[in-house]
Parts: C-alpha cells; structure tokens; sequence
C-alpha cells in the first residue's frame, strides 16, 4: 500500500496541470482576430478575382464578335455571313454574343450566353455590333466596369473595331 506522502505528492502533481480560463480566452481572441483577418484579406483577394475574370470576359467576347464578323462566320440558317455582335445585359447581369445587325433584330437561335459576376456593375453601351469584313465598330464609345472593391476598368471600342482597356 502506498504511503500518504506519495498520495500527496500525485495529487499535487495532477492540481499543476491545465490552462486556466483567462489563457484560454486568450488564445480564442487571438485565433478570432487572425481569422477575422484572414476572411477580410481573402474576401478582397475573391472581389479583385471576379473583377478581372468579368472584364476578361467581356473583352474576349468582344474580340470574338469581331473575330467572327471579319472572317464573314455564318452561324445557323444564312449563306453569306452576317454581322456579329455583344450585348451587355445589365438587368440580369449576362454578356449575349448575337448574330445580326442589332441585338433587336438578331437571330436569336445563334445567341451565345456568358453569365457575368454580380460583383461588378456596368455602364456604358448596351451593344456593340462589327461590321462583316471590315470589323468597323457600331456604336463606338466606352463600357465601363466597377468593381465591388472600387475598382473601375473602362473598354473602349473605337471606329474601325480596335478594343482597348484599362487595368
């Protein structure tokens, strides 16, 4: 049996262990504040990724109306090829790549539709359509994007079809 001396010297051993409360909230705030952190930081990154994703989008779309309105592509029932254009739904936040002189009177069977981030707003044209063969721009003018982080990012289509824009 052991002796009282070694009873106490367990117990004493054991009653040493442990955290306290107060080094316990510590470190659960610190954790708190880091994620928090964490979130904030990573969120930003997220609206900053969308914002580019959007605007690449958008000029590739671009870009392959034109693309499609030089090289006299005839999507569907047509035989010699008929001016392509994008349409900037803002409404329902979707990019509309159309076949046909406007997006009114379109062959809406040819419409090829992107979904767009509904972290970025947009002004500017409604449409741009490019001339077959040539790829000259109707209307010119600039698209404007804001992004949900402040970020603004202009696209800019000049007469003869030439897009441009900004980071």
């Amino acid at each position: 049996m052991a002796s009282r001396k070694t009873l106490r010297r367990i117990d004493s051993d054991f009653s040493q262990t442990g955290f306290t409360l107060i080094e316990i909230l510590v470190v659960v705030s610190l954790l708190a504040v880091i994620s928090g952190l964490g979130l904030y930081v990573g969120m930003d990154s997220y609206r900053g990724y969308a914002f580019r994703t959007d605007r690449d989008t958008l000029v590739s779309l671009l870009q392959r109306a034109r693309s499609q309105s030089v090289n006299n592509i005839c999507i569907g029932a047509c035989i010699n090829g008929k001016p392509h254009g994008v349409f900037i739904d803002a409404a329902s936040g979707r990019y509309i790549l159309f076949q046909g002189t406007t997006y009114a009177t379109r062959d809406e069977t040819s419409d090829e539709i992107t979904a767009a981030s509904f972290l970025v707003g947009r002004s500017g044209l409604p449409e741009v359509v490019f001339a077959q063969l040539s790829g000259n721009a109707s209307p010119i003018g600039d698209i404007v994007l804001f992004g949900a982080n402040g970020q603004i990012s202009t696209v800019s289509i000049n007469a003869v079809g030439k897009i441009s824009w900004t980071n």
